[in-house]
């Protein structure tokens, strides 16, 4: 978000020449406007103010429809701009990175359709006028909007279409999950798709209606739900929303039940329901999840410790040697999960791990857009880089520059070794169905 220092004027925080020369100083900007040219999102929060660069990303687009093609991407210099049009909207960003720029508009349109479903947005202009500004139907909902976008720079797992579990005991997670299903399961309400415990954007818990599955990038439109909205997390409340899951139907709503049970803990139920009455059974539903969790004193410990202090993997636990590995994502390619290593020096600060980040963001684009890619070892200045892709797993690690190829693959081969002896402390390997 662009911040203006205060004692700067009303009329400099609204000026368009003012907004416009502070653009170029971000990574990046996302800009969202209807074909025919309205403004409805951009990134830095000033879109009254930024009409002229809306019209003119609005001609760029159509006037190569004009020519009979697709504006998809250019680039000059390090700035480069991708588009995506659907749905009657048009989709930019502007970056001074190139790595799955389209990917990062999917992910926001998702977000958008979550709230207006693919059928509505489909025939909104068609009812509406060429001239409908969709914020109408948007109001409010900025932050969610900002939220995925923020996610995308923070979230490893978004980049990977993955979900993070919480780390667990087994037992723990699977008393957990089969009192969710036990309880889903007797109160024989028909119309219940999922259920999901949940903290710190990380999942501790999934159960499912039988033959249905909840798509990763649908779960974190959940977990943006639940981070972009603090009044939320008022413990004892309950919400009860609408929400459209583009992965699993984007033309029309499920409803989500939503409640923090316990003061001063992040853990969050979400129960999701294709039924609009199903408000007081679900808090039924609820209390009895909770009164059976809480009736397990050394479950209960044992997960708020969990929940409010969650410890990621320590790559000190593959023994020797682990000192030269430095971080690692390892993504389970059937289950779509992801584990990655707790920091340990020398990627300590924020500046260190947000370039670790972006080493990720590259890799992850690499494996992309080279799908036949088994094996990568790249040397570099400050570090060495192994990537191995096989039909189950992907896994990136960042070495010491002191390692070398051999060494590198013995290490993997503990990290490997020790991933499968604690799996399923780290990944959810059964989802239970009710």
């Amino acid at each position: 978000m662009i911040e203006l220092r205060e004692e700067e004027t009303c009329e400099t925080r609204t000026s368009a020449e003012s907004v416009l020369d502070r653009l170029s100083k971000f990574p990046y900007q996302v800009f969202v406007l209807s074909e025919y040219g309205r403004p409805i999102f951009v990134s830095c929060g000033h879109e009254d103010q930024l009409c002229s660069l809306f019209a003119l990303i609005g001609v760029f687009v159509s006037r190569v429809k004009v020519w009979g093609d697709r504006l998809l991407q250019f680039s000059s210099g390090d700035v480069h701009v991708q588009f995506c049009q659907r749905s009657s909207l048009i989709l930019c960003i502007v970056s001074r990175t190139f790595e799955q720029l389209d990917e990062q508009l999917n992910v926001l349109f998702d977000q958008i359709v979550s709230t207006l479903s693919r059928s509505q947005l489909d025939v909104v202009y068609t009812k509406k006028g060429d001239n409908y500004d969709l914020r109408r139907l948007l109001r409010g909902t900025d932050k969610y909007m900002d939220s995925s976008v923020l996610a995308w720079r923070t979230d490893i797992s978004l980049l990977q279409s993955a979900i993070r579990i919480i780390p667990m005991p087994p037992s723990d997670r699977d008393f957990l999950s089969s009192t969710m299903a036990s309880c889903l399961t007797a109160s024989k309400l028909d119309g219940v798709l999922f259920g999901l415990m949940i903290a710190h954007r990380h999942v501790a818990a999934i159960v499912r209606l039988r033959r249905y599955a909840l798509h990763p990038r649908d779960t974190h439109i959940l977990l943006n739900l639940i981070s972009g909205n603090s009044s939320l997390r008022i413990s004892e409340a309950q919400t009860w929303t609408p929400i459209c899951l583009p992965n699993f139907n984007d033309k029309g709503f499920v409803y989500a039940f939503i409640s923090f049970p316990w003061e001063g803990s992040s853990a969050c139920l979400i129960l999701l329901s294709v039924k609009k009455d199903h408000f007081d059974p679900l808090n039924e539903v609820k209390k009895r999840i909770v009164e059976k969790l809480e009736g397990n004193a050394k479950f209960f410990s044992s997960f708020q410790s969990c929940v409010d202090n969650p410890v990621a993997f320590s790559i000190s636990q593959i023994g020797s040697g682990s000192d030269l590995l430095w971080s690692f994502v390892y993504k389970n390619r059937n289950s779509r999960q992801v584990c990655i290593s707790g920091a340990k020096v020398p990627l300590i600060s924020r500046a260190e791990r947000s370039g670790t980040r972006c080493l990720f963001e590259r890799i992850t684009h690499i494996v992309r857009e080279e799908p036949h890619m088994r094996c990568l070892f790249l040397r570099r200045s400050h570090d060495n880089v192994l990537v191995w892709v096989t039909d189950k797993f992907e896994l990136q690690c960042v070495f010491s520059p002191l390692v070398s190829a051999v060494m590198a693959t013995t290490l993997v081969d503990r990290l490997l070794k020790s991933l499968k002896y604690h799996e399923q402390r780290y990944f959810i390997l059964h989802i239970p169905s009710f």
